[in-house]
């Protein structure tokens, strides 16, 4: 037994050649074959509104009295609507009966000048025909498109030139100063006659009628087309340029200059093509005249598209045909296929005759309106074009009629069973009847979707579709992406209220969570079109497109779901209360942002702000273990208020995030995420109360995200790895400077000195220079907070409250990293918590060289007194000696009590604090700054400074006691005997010391 599976029962290159899209194009066999009977609705303003059949339609027109002859009767629809179609049916219906009935078909494809002309005058002769026929003869032979198209614009100047100026706008239009000088200007002209503007278009169509690809609405002059925007208006002329400025400074009379054009071009384009106004009326007007007694069929495919002799033949057509009583004219049926707003702008007169004469149709037909009693009219009308598509025109071509291809294929019943036939029996394959009335739906024109449209019906869904999608199906992958793509993405993008019923949410989130693209694509259209927006699709239907029966749980099925126009909301259960019309608002709303509307700005926001809310709420500041971050850093890490979409953004709503900004969170826009968004704004409208779900994908959520929001807070906050490291660096190197860490540190020393606060920190080393004190005081200041912040990033506290431990492990893993960088501060990239310290340390590591001067002064000044190759202690005992000596003598110039005493300290003090000093301070030029803060903050030089000051002051006494005792020698005032001299001699020695030891004295 045969299976259907992946089975294409046409060949796309048939379909092709078959299914024409434009009404002249197929077979009058073809047409036949295919033709579906639609309803024709009544304009006519004389009776009610209603519709009729198409065979009611031809009976009126073929039979319905002919007012004095005339009976003209037009048929309106917009581009596309099938208008041309039900012409060119009642060609097919219509024959000629020679000596009573005559047919002249204008068709849309035929609608140059020459061939409309040879179809009116087909078969006809005589003196009136055969001038025309010449006329005709010069314009194929003397005429081309540069001069036809350069007459155009010099009879359109003629005309507008003599217009009769009879209102504000003809009065500046018209006349020798009005378009008439824009039309003989050769700027303007160039302008013009631009390959791809109006009036050369217009030759084109005269010469050569319809192209292929040619709108159904012929060219006409737009405003687009007036020369309002020339380069070189300096190279105009005067009056030329005086018309340019008026013309473009006024819309009205820009749009009174098209209309003053557009009446005047058939006439500019007969005068262009040698063809005599008037002259088609006259020959029309003979032909009826020779056919007295007959009636004449006349049939217009498109009568905007006969170019040049509309006008002409508007008066042959609506001539009446009894003058005085007498017949004197055939009477003329004239069926003329029009779009309505084209209609609407023909001349009063000529519409008011037509209303008299005939009711006015169209074919214009709501979608809604199509399948009335269940006629299936939609139906049928795509499975003739199937069944032809099947049989190609070849085979309808060579009857008989009414072949249904169906009949040989040895899987129609299979077929049929699973995706239905027409009443005539035609298949629906690959279609059923829900997936013929959606893609219709969904083919429709973008401006007119509430109409059914048959042309891009057939060239959508039926020859595209056969075309372009059999490999699919031969492949196993239908429907595919391509399926329809360009009208279901165009679809998608129009507001909510112009596109067309989607799935219900839980059927999209479903299928978005069972399956992946492209699986996932070809489910979401399976169900949209072939399941009528429900997952209910028979399984054949499944196993022809090699596609297994969807795994969709049936709490996901809405009863009644395709027929539901609105966004899905819960059933509400018996006794609860209703949902809030502001909350089902929301809920729609999120339910189009998932279909591809914009997600309004206010529910983005409620949705933004609980997420946001659940991302900060509970983060755990143990990894990295640091101090709860204040408000204004989670505000910089996690943004709020204006700034939320920095923290959570969502595709389509509106968010103007720069390129360069990652938020923490991105939505995509899918079923399972606007399902989300649903239970979170239920959620929010509860009070917290409901929604179990969305505090479950809430924690899910928060959890996925805490890494980053964690990462997010320490850059807010200047705590990443590399920040404390250098600000630990500045914070050592600081400590340095006030002497807290010693020579070659060790990792704990290195700890200690960057937590070292400085809190209560006063130096007692009064050899520091005043600005030296003053740096460091500023330094300290400064300092405290940045330890303070440092604290916080490596420990631990409650709440906001102050740190109470330390991550020891983390803390010596900065200052490892702290030490690497010592010789590098320069260069660091400090957190701002920093800065201020770091700014305060330098200006202190500034003063080291004044500082090591003032040192090396002190230095000196001591050795001054005690050269290198003298002993302090010795020197201190010369000095109390002198003393013991120079007292009796009346040369201890100071008060003995304190020169003893400071003997007696000079004696205690440690002269090793000098040497040590002196070694200090030997190498400190080559020293690398880290080392040398080290060497300046440890030295304390008060030791130094007191045998200074000793030295000093001592040498100040001496000096002033051996200046004495020389002085009265020499005067004779002291008499010594030998026992004295020889002390003062002693004493002298003392103080002298050869010149290289002991004091310096003079």
């Amino acid at each position: 037994m045969t299976v259907m599976t992946n089975y294409v029962c046409w060949k796309p290159e048939v379909v092709t050649a078959t299914i024409a899209t434009e009404a002249a194009s197929p077979s009058s066999a073809v047409l036949l074959a295919t033709h579906t009977p639609l309803k024709i609705r009544l304009r006519d303003q004389a009776e009610a509104e209603g519709s009729i059949t198409e065979a009611e339609f031809l009976e009126q027109f073929l039979n319905s009295p002919a007012k004095e002859g005339v009976r003209v009767a037009p048929i309106l629809g917009e581009s596309g609507s099938g208008k041309s179609h039900l012409v060119r049916w009642a060609k097919a219906k219509i024959s000629e009966i020679p000596g009573q009935r005559k047919v002249i078909y204008l068709p849309k494809t035929r609608t140059s000048l020459r061939d409309v002309i040879e179809e009116l005058l087909k078969g006809q002769s005589g003196p009136i025909f055969d001038e025309i026929r010449g006329q005709l003869g010069s314009l194929r032979e003397s005429v081309d498109k540069e001069k036809l198209q350069r007459r155009i614009l010099d009879e359109l100047a003629e005309a507008v030139r003599e217009v009769e100026r009879v209102n504000m706008f003809t009065k500046v239009l018209g006349g020798e100063r009005g378009l008439y000088v824009l039309l003989h200007d050769p700027v303007f002209r160039e302008y013009m006659l631009q390959s791809e503007s109006f009036v050369p278009k217009r030759a084109e169509h005269a010469l050569r009628g319809r192209g292929e690809n040619d709108d159904d609405v012929p060219p006409a002059f737009t405003t687009d087309d007036l020369p309002t925007s020339i380069a070189s208006i300096s190279e105009t002329s005067g009056p030329a340029r005086a018309m340019y400025r008026r013309l473009t400074s006024d819309p009205n009379l820009q749009t009174a200059a098209i209309d003053l054009l557009n009446d005047h071009l058939d006439v500019a384009v007969m005068r262009a093509a040698d063809i005599g106004v008037g002259s088609i009326q006259r020959a029309f007007m003979a032909l009826r005249e020779q056919l007295v007694g007959q009636e004449i069929i006349l049939l217009i495919e498109d009568f905007a598209l006969i170019q040049g002799i509309r006008r002409d033949l508007l008066d042959a057509i609506i001539e009446v045909g009894k003058v005085e009583g007498e017949e004197r004219y055939a009477t003329v049926r004239t069926m003329m296929a029009v779009t309505t707003g084209y209609y609407d702008k023909l001349d009063d007169t000529f519409r008011t005759r037509v209303a008299a004469s005939s009711p006015v149709y169209t074919v214009d037909l709501p979608i809604t309106d199509a399948d009335v009693d269940g006629g299936g009219t939609l139906t049928e009308f795509v499975g003739r074009y199937l069944n032809a598509a099947r049989l190609g025109a070849q085979r309808i071509e060579a009857g008989p009629d009414h072949v249904n291809a169906c009949m040989e294929c040895p899987l129609m019943d299979e077929c049929h069973a699973a995706f239905g036939a027409t009443k005539d029996g035609y298949g629906l394959y690959p279609y059923n009847e829900p997936a013929i009335r959606r893609a219709i739906a969904i083919t429709a024109d973008p401006e007119r979707k509430g109409f059914f449209n048959p042309r891009r019906v057939l060239s959508r869904m039926v020859r595209g579709v056969l075309t372009t999608e059999a490999s699919a199906i031969r492949e196993g992958r239908f429907p595919s992406p391509e399926f329809l793509q360009e009208d279901r993405a165009r679809d998608s993008s129009q507001p909510p209220n112009r596109r067309l019923p989607d799935l219900d949410l839980s059927v999209r989130e479903a299928v978005y969570d069972r399956y992946d693209e492209p699986e996932r694509g070809r489910y979401m259209s399976m169900f949209q079109f072939w399941g009528a927006r429900t997952p209910i699709v028979k399984t054949d239907i499944y196993r022809a497109f090699s596609l297994p029966p969807a795994d969709i749980p049936s709490e996901s099925i809405s009863e009644g779901s395709s027929q539901n126009q609105q966004p899905p909301v819960e059933a509400q259960p018996t006794g609860t209360p209703k949902i809030r019309e502001s909350l089902r608002r929301q809920l729609a709303d999120v339910d189009e942002w998932s279909k591809g509307s914009q997600l309004p700005q206010a529910v983005a926001r409620d949705i933004r702000n609980i997420v946001r809310a659940a991302l900060v709420a509970d983060l755990d500041w143990s990894d990295p273990i640091m101090k709860n971050p204040s408000a204004n850093v989670l505000r910089a890490a996690a943004p709020d208020g204006g700034q939320l979409a920095r923290t959570v953004s969502i595709e389509g709503s509106p968010e103007n995030l720069p390129q360069s900004v990652k938020s923490i969170v991105r939505f995509e826009r899918n079923p399972k995420t606007a399902s989300f968004f649903q239970s979170l704004l239920r959620f929010k409208d509860s009070g917290g109360q409901e929604s179990t779900e969305a505090l479950i994908r809430l924690r899910s959520i928060s959890d996925e995200y805490r890494p980053e929001v964690v990462a997010r807070v320490i850059r807010a906050a200047d705590y990443t790895e590399e920040q404390l490291a250098t600000a630990a660096a500045s914070l050592i190197a600081g400590a340095a400077l006030c002497g807290q860490v010693p020579p070659k540190p060790k990792l704990k020393e290195a700890v200690a000195a960057m937590l070292w606060s400085g809190k209560a920190f006063r130096r007692g080393d009064a050899a520091r220079t005043a600005r030296w004190i003053e740096a460091e005081v500023s330094y300290i200041a400064a300092r405290e907070s940045a330890v303070e912040q440092l604290r916080a990033a490596l420990g631990a506290s409650q709440g906001a409250g102050a740190v109470h431990a330390i991550d020891d492990p983390r803390v010596r893993k900065v200052a490892e990293a702290a030490l690497n960088r010592m010789d590098a501060l320069q260069s660091g990239d400090f957190p701002a918590w920093c800065r201020t310290a770091e700014r305060a340390r330098t200006i202190l590591e500034a003063h080291i060289p004044a500082q090591v001067t003032a040192w090396k002064t002190l230095l000196g000044e001591i050795r001054l007194h005690v050269p290198l190759e003298t002993s302090y202690s010795s020197t201190v005992d010369s000095v109390i000696a002198a003393t013991s000596v120079g007292q009796a003598l009346g040369f201890v110039k100071a008060s003995l009590a304190e020169v003893e005493t400071a003997n007696r300290l000079a004696k205690q003090y440690d002269f090793g604090a000098v040497t040590r000093m002196e070694a200090s301070l030997t190498a400190v030029d080559s020293l690398p700054s880290n080392e040398l803060a080290i060497v300046v903050g440890s030295v304390n030089a008060d030791q130094v400074l007191a045998i200074r000051n000793y030295l000093h002051w001592t040498s100040e006494w001496l000096n002033a006691g051996l200046a004495d005792a020389e002085g009265r020698e020499r005067a004779g005032v002291i008499d010594v005997d030998n026992d004295i001299e020889k002390a003062l001699e002693s004493w002298l020695g003392v103080l002298s010391a050869d010149g290289d030891e002991g004091f310096n004295v003079e």
